[in-house]
Order: structure tokens, then sequence, then C-alpha cells
């Protein structure tokens, strides 16, 4: 009973002072971004998923056991397994939450060279509309072109400006 709640002090203990201590939550123990993937087990580096384990563990062994529901080594097995689960269902869900921010409009670097398909024609005296998937996402920008455009045609992006783009008529080889 004293392991499990000891464990459950240091969980609940190291859970709160991410939360209310200041601590850069978006780091583990080695120091790098916790959006970096390094292996399908570096998120044993991590403070969250230990911070859940030990919290989980804590709990769940001593509840089992004040309880009564099961005797010490079914407790520490069943403790055992829910400690992990909940350390990598935490590390595993904050990381996707945290991510990488998102933005309406992408970098220039991101959009020139994509093909897209034209909203509303642009022309020379005129500018139009053309829709460009960007990090997986349909992104809209005002478009200038030279081009005589219609609608619905494949365009490729030339250059981007003030989320303003300027577009000719796509390449037979690029288009879909």
């Amino acid at each position: 009973m004293v392991v499990f709640l000891t464990c459950l002090v240091i969980g609940a203990g190291a859970l709160a002072l991410q939360l209310f201590g200041g601590h850069d939550v978006g780091h583990d123990v080695a120091g790098h971004d916790a959006g970096h993937d390094e292996g399908p087990l570096f998120f044993l580096a991590s403070i969250r998923f230990w911070a859940f384990a030990l919290l989980a563990f804590g709990l769940v062994g001593s509840l089992l056991l004040y309880l009564g529901f099961a005797g010490k080594v079914s407790s520490a097995i069943i403790a055992g397994v829910a400690g992990v689960a909940s350390g990598g269902v935490a590390a595993s869900v904050l990381k996707r939450l945290q991510g990488h921010g998102t933005s309406s409009v992408a970098d220039s670097g991101e959009v020139i060279g994509r093909v897209g398909r034209v909203i509303v024609p642009p022309s020379a005296e005129a500018r139009g509309k053309v829709r460009v998937s960007v990090r997986g996402h349909d992104v809209d920008y005002v478009a200038r072109s030279t081009d005589a455009l219609e609608a619905d045609e494949a365009v490729l992006v030339e250059e981007c400006e003030d989320g303003e783009v300027r577009v000719s008529r796509a390449p037979k080889e690029l288009r879909p």
C-alpha cells in the first residue's frame, strides 16, 4: 500500500508542477521538443508519461487494495497495466493537441509550385480566386494571372506575396 500511495503522491505532484508551476510541458526530460518523433518508445522520456503513469498506478493500486478487490500481486499487475496505458494515452493525446500551430494562409514557400483549381477566374484586368491544397487543407487565395483562365481549370502557382498568388495554366504533365 505504501508503494501505491507514494506513486500517487509523486504522480500528482509532478502533474501539479507541470500545470501550475510554469514548467514547459512541451519538452521531455532530455529537453527535446515533445512534437519531435524519435521512435516508438521515445514517449518513455516524456515527463507527461511518467506523471500520468505514476498517478494512475498509485490510484488504481491503492483503490484495489483499500477496497479489497484484489490481492497485492493482482493489484500491482492491474495497476501497472493501468499506469502504462494511462501514461501512454495521456502523452499521445497531449502531444497531438499541442501539435504545430495552424495558419489560415500558408507560407509562400509552401504554395509556390503547387497545382490548384480556379474558383473565380482571374484575368489581366481583375483578380480572381484559386484553391490550393496545402498541408492537407484546401486554402483559397486571391489570384492574378496574365492567362485567360476558366473556372475549375488547373493552375500552377508561380509566386506568392501577402496572401495573393500569381498563377498560370498548369502544364499537361501536372494536371490531375
